[in-house]
């Protein structure tokens, strides 16, 4: 029966390496010191996330619908999947942007008043 890969030592959370992998066809084994790459290090929910996020080809709107939960929601957990790949800097300054677009559209459109979205920026 096989397993799947375990994304964090069990004992104290660090991070494991592969020192040993099996041909499932004629038995040979290669010993080694393999590391994991970041997308095996998931965890089983970020993963299935990913699956679900490739599926839709990343419309927000149809993962929403899959997954039953609303746009803040999924947005967070692109978010953290983002972080956990090492890539949270990369679009921290492009996802501020989009933050202060939001405000500033909900500022024309009158969803909010000109102190509100002042805080609101402060806040970014």
């Amino acid at each position: 029966m096989s397993y799947p890969i375990p994304a964090k030592c069990p004992t104290c959370e660090g991070k494991l390496n592969v020192t040993e992998l099996k041909c499932t066809n004629c038995s040979t084994k290669i010993t080694g010191d393999f590391y994991l790459d970041e997308l095996f290090q998931l965890n089983y929910e970020q993963q299935q996330f990913l699956k679900i996020f490739i599926k839709t080809r990343g419309n927000i709107k149809n993962m929403e619908k899959e997954l039953e939960m609303s746009y803040p929601t999924v947005r967070n957990k692109l978010n953290e999947l983002i972080k956990s790949l090492g890539y949270e800097d990369d679009f921290a300054e492009e996802e501020q942007q989009e933050k202060r677009r939001e405000i500033l559209d909900l500022l024309e459109s009158g969803g909010i008043e000109a102190v509100e979205a002042a805080q609101r920026l402060k806040e970014i």
